[in-house]
């Protein structure tokens, strides 16, 4: 059974417009207690109208920063994720889990790891990304990231900033389903578009790891298309994102 802590809500940020990312800060003593690998989860509680709700999300922090965040996207007669993106506020106290889950990446030297995100299957994957490019200066990250609009991608400026910062260790490229853009393919994460990838820009480049989270039709075609481009089961990695509501 998961153990639950009342922790304060250091800042809410408004990362699309309708997503946002709390920042919990964590008591000195309760530290220990949230060290997470990257990939894992926080279960939220909170009492809605008389009804106590809970919720998984995602860390997208770093583990070697000093706080720990998650990103929420709300989704239509969405309990919890409307009363966040809504209603929380900076200093506000909410129920937090300590971290769990099995979706996990911890960096090794001289590894070449690919991760397809699509929407808010990007949380776990930013974690990755940072913990990669951090902690193994030998290894390197190629994110595949897939959104409506450039305007509904989370966490679109962090993740620029980090490509500026690492040109040669982090290879970033993005996919929009409902709008043209300069250097973005168009359409949805597919067979088409991983093969594109892996067959054209990477073609020269052995990937040790593929991490995938998003629907379930993205993570079932990706996989298998990446199982006949040389992949093994054991180096494929996923988690399903699927929208929480009553």
């Amino acid at each position: 059974m998961a153990t639950f802590h009342k922790i304060n809500i250091q800042e809410v940020i408004r990362e699309t417009a309708n997503a946002v990312s709390l920042v919990f800060k964590i008591p000195g003593n309760l530290k220990s207690k949230f060290a997470f690998h990257a990939g894992q989860y926080l279960t939220l509680k909170k009492t809605i109208n008389g009804k106590e709700v809970r919720r998984a999300y995602s860390i997208c922090s770093s583990p070697t920063d000093n706080f720990i965040k998650v990103a929420i996207k709300a989704v239509e007669n969405g309990t919890f994720s409307t009363y966040a993106t809504t209603e929380l506020k900076s200093g506000n106290f909410i129920e937090i889990s300590e971290p769990e889950g099995k979706f996990i990446l911890e960096p090794k030297p001289n590894k070449n790891y690919i991760a397809f995100a699509a929407g808010s299957g990007i949380t776990p994957i930013l974690s990755m990304v940072k913990d990669v490019l951090e902690n193994e200066i030998s290894s390197t990250f190629t994110l595949i990231y897939g959104n409506k609009t450039v305007a509904d991608t989370i966490f679109k400026n962090e993740l620029d900033a980090l490509k500026e910062a690492n040109p040669d260790r982090f290879n970033l490229h993005y996919i929009c389903s409902r709008e043209q853009q300069e250097d973005a393919l168009f359409g949805r994460i597919d067979q088409a578009h991983t093969n594109f990838y892996i067959n054209n820009n990477y073609k020269n480049t052995t990937f040790d790891a593929a991490y995938l989270c998003g629907p379930e039709e993205m993570i079932k075609e990706v996989s298998a298309t990446l199982i006949e481009r040389g992949f093994t089961d054991e180096n494929i990695h996923f988690e399903l994102f699927t929208a929480s509501v009553d």
